[in-house]
């Protein structure tokens, strides 16, 4: 049962819950892509400043079960208006992933709308796939993190598309 509550503007106190997040071997290992040292909290927050300054950036902070779960952002990625979104460990597996991101999309007119998974994180393949994106191509991304180029499919979103939560 999904315990997501709300999507909000991002605050100065959620970036040290995104930090630690982000922080966390295992997930930062399913998500891939990220910084090349997840313990680089200055690297982290200079990144998020840059974030938080950009106009044309939507940033959202997910709330569920009376904290920060993560965050849903929009951006234009290779051309293309794009989203991504990371949620702590905790709370993976319950639905509030899937329930944020459809929220976040609900609200963001621009269709097509895409995102960019690493191959191996079929968790998240899986979010997008229940919020109606579909697989329309794949490609390579390098990864920091890893220090190589990784396979990513790429996924779409069009008008007229319901989700399936």
């Amino acid at each position: 049962m999904t315990s997501f509550r709300a999507l909000r503007p991002v605050m100065d106190t959620d970036l040290p819950v995104f930090f630690a997040q982000q922080a966390d071997p295992i997930a930062a290992d399913q998500a891939v892509f990220g910084t090349a040292r997840s313990d680089d909290e200055g690297a982290f927050l200079a990144k998020w400043a840059v974030i938080r300054a950009n106009p044309d950036l939507l940033t959202r902070t997910v709330e569920a079960d009376g904290g920060v779960a993560g965050y849903v952002a929009h951006f234009i990625q290779e051309g293309q208006p794009s989203i991504s979104y990371w949620l702590g460990r905790a709370y993976w597996g319950r639905g509030i992933a899937t329930a944020a991101v459809a929220a976040f999309v609900a609200g963001i007119a621009i269709r097509p709308l895409y995102a960019r998974v690493a191959v191996s994180n079929t968790a998240s393949a899986g979010v997008l796939i229940r919020n109606g994106f579909r697989l329309v191509g794949s490609g390579q991304a390098h990864s920091a993190r890893l220090d190589q180029w990784v396979d990513e499919g790429v996924f779409r979103l069009d008008a007229g598309v319901v989700h399936n939560q």
